[in-house]
This record gives structure tokens, sequence and C-alpha cells, in this order.
């Protein structure tokens, strides 16, 4: 009797590991083709929990991820960096979020809604994804470029080209929908650098990073800042090589190929888009987590200095979630969700080759970064797998450290 006690508190020590085992997160991360992660947990001034998983490839075990050094592209927690900047000019008394922002890109041409042409868009509108801007999915194709490309455009004619295009905008006026795009928030960026006379890619350097500590080799959106790290640097894989067809047909200029020695996955070299500011950070997990648990403290004292500006990026401008994701309600950039029975505050990110999560629990006493090299681009099965397995990952971590 008693060894089959024993059997069974050693098995519920075994499900309830506190932190989950390596062996779980990894067998999780393998039965959705996620080749590697970098978990790390925080609170506002610590690391409680630091590991990473598997390689940089799915093809070769000769680069483990390490959360301090692999460096990933951000996709999407990107455009978080938009609304802190966007609060740091408010507090400067810069910039108003709810007036007409042609007063602060003065192009030649009054942009507006083209259905809606006397309706104004905010700042508030842009940074909550109300702004009535769509999607033009003939355009965001040519956003993708190869290597540093993107240095070699001009955000301002991209955005104005998107802007000046109807197709690019929903049949609803500024602040009636929340629809989320990536140009919308790099539309929020270029309004940034009209005020502050810097690029973004500056801005962010000298008014985020440096005083926060982050040095220039650690983080970038550029691929020639780690031309000495090219170790460092997490590969693109695609896990289904029936997509080289479609990934050739739609974006030619990414050079999709099938991976060497593999007749599963496809390669893609590392690659820009032109609105750079959406999705084009790139970082190490540690790295990432300074910023973090700088939120986690309301970006105080080094970045914003009043409460109110964190309650701004924080504040549901509107209740009805979005058009794409129902249950998310958006504040500046940064939004609510439900995952795990826990109302969490973070952004996601996945591009081709990454799937990425940064989530902060309602009461921002904890924060969680997932990167990964996963892909959940096509929304297919394997994709809502691949989200599921990284939203349970999350939920084991909070079960533990919260």
């Amino acid at each position: 009797m008693f060894f089959y006690l024993l059997l069974a508190f050693s098995v519920t020590i075994k499900a309830y590991q506190c932190p989950p085992s390596r062996i779980l997160i990894e067998n999780q991360l393998r039965n959705v083709h996620i080749p590697g992660l970098a978990a790390i947990v925080v609170n506002s001034s610590n690391i409680l929990y630091e590991e990473g998983f598997g390689y940089h490839s799915p093809i070769s075990n000769q680069y483990p991820i390490d959360p301090s050094k692999s460096i990933f592209v951000l996709a999407s927690l990107s455009k978080t960096f938009i609304a802190l900047a966007a609060m740091q000019l408010v507090e400067k008394g810069q910039l108003n979020l709810d007036v007409d922002v042609n007063q602060y890109l003065k192009f030649p041409i009054r942009i507006s809604h083209p259905l809606f042409p006397y309706s104004i868009i905010t700042m508030r509108h842009i940074l909550s994804h109300s702004s009535g801007l769509g999607s033009n999915y003939e355009e965001e194709f040519h956003h993708g470029m190869i290597g540093d490309d993107f240095l070699k455009t001009n955000l301002t004619d991209v955005i104005l080209r998107y802007l000046l295009n109807k197709a690019s905008w929903l049949s609803e006026a500024p602040g009636n929908v929340t629809y989320y795009t990536n140009v919308g928030a790099a539309w929020g960026a270029l309004i940034i650098e009209r005020i502050s006379d810097l690029s973004f890619e500056n801005y962010v350097r000298y008014k985020i990073f440096d005083p926060l500590g982050i040095s220039n080799t650690e983080a970038s959106y550029r691929l020639s800042t780690f031309a000495m790290r090219k170790t460092d640097l997490v590969e693109h894989y695609v896990y289904n090589v029936s997509l080289l067809s479609i990934y050739h047909q739609i974006a030619p200029q990414l050079h999709v190929v099938q991976a060497l020695n593999s007749s599963e996955w496809l390669y893609i070299p590392h690659y820009s888009i032109s609105v750079y500011p959406s999705a084009m950070l790139r970082m190490s997990a540690r790295s990432l987590s300074i910023y973090l648990r700088s939120f986690l403290k309301n970006f105080s004292p080094n970045l914003l200095q009043n409460l109110s500006s964190i309650k701004e990026i924080l504040h549901v401008s509107r209740q009805e979630g979005s058009i794409d994701e129902p249950n998310v309600q958006y504040g500046l950039i940064w939004n609510w969700r439900y995952q795990n029975n826990r109302h969490l505050i973070g952004h996601r990110g996945w591009m081709p080759g990454v799937a990425h999560t940064m989530m902060a629990n309602e009461k921002r006493s904890l924060g969680i970064i997932l990167l990964s090299n996963g892909d959940i681009t096509w929304g297919d099965d394997l994709a809502k797998q691949v989200s599921l397995t990284l939203i349970n990952i999350m939920g084991q971590l909070f079960d533990c450290f919260e």
C-alpha cells in the first residue's frame, strides 16, 4: 500500500512540477514542430526563470537557443515600442492623442478616410487599431524584402502610398471598428518621426534603449548590427514544403527555398519589411526582459514620468474586440486578452518562421516572454496547435511563479 501511495505522490509531483520540467516543454515543442524557444519569467526587479529549449535550426543541433544570446526578430512585439514613444511625446506636450494627426504629418495632401473625409483620425485611433485602416494584401506582399533592404526604402513614401489607396480602407468610420494592421502601427511611428525629427530607429535607440542600458550590439532593427554575431541570429524555417510555390507566387523577393537535407522544412533567409517599426526589432529574450521589467514598473522613472501615461497605454478605447480577434481589447498597441483563466496584458507577434508572446498578469506583478522559431503564419491546423502550445507553456509558467 505504501508503495502505491509513494508512486501516486511521485506522479502528482511530476504533473505539477514547478517550474515545468525540461522534458515536458521539449516534448510540447517537438509535437508541433517548434525548433526552439527562449523563455523568461520576470517580476519588476528580477529574472525568476530563464531557459532555452531546442535550437536555432530544425535541421542542425549546432546552435542551441540561449535566452541571453539568441537574437530573434520580435515581429509584432516591436509595435509596443511605438506606444511608449508616443506617450513620451505626450508627456513633453508635443503630441495630443485626440487631435487630427494631419497637424503632425504636414503632408501636401490631407490624409482622411476616403469614405468619411470629414471624420478626423487621431493618434489614439491609430494606436488602438481603430483608424478605419484595413488590409491591402496586394500592397503588403511587396513590403517584404531580403536582408536590410528596408533601408533602401522611405517610410513616408511607403505609408503615404498605402494610405492614398482606397482599397486600404474599411467601410467603417474612424473610431467605429477595431482592425489590426501593420501599416497602421507604422503610421504611428511615422508621426513620431515627424514630431521628434528623428528616424524611428534612432528614436528608439536614444529615447528607450539608451536609458534602459541596452547597447547597440544587443538590439537593433538592422541585421548588419549583428555582423560579428551571425551565429547568434535565430534562423527562419517553416514546416510545410507544400507552401514553397505559394511563397514563390506572393513573395518571390524573399528567396524561400526547401531546406538542405530536409523533405519537410522550408528555409527563409533573413528578411525585413519596409514598415519596419511594426515588426523588425531584433534582440534576445534577456534584453527584451529589461524592457518588460520596466513595463511592470510603469516605465518609471527612466522612460515615463507620469502614472497617467501608463494608464493611457492600458486603457481600453473600445470595449468591442478586434474584427480578427473578437476577444482581444486594445489599449494603445498593448492589448488585453483572457488566457488560461487569466486576464493578461501584452502582445503577440508572428512572421514567417517566428511566433512569440509577451504578457503580464493583470496586476503587472509578473511578466513572461516566450520567443520561438515556430510558425503560425498560415492559420492552418498546425498554426493553431503552435499557438495553443505557447499559450499552454505560458499558463504553466504563470501557475508556477504567480
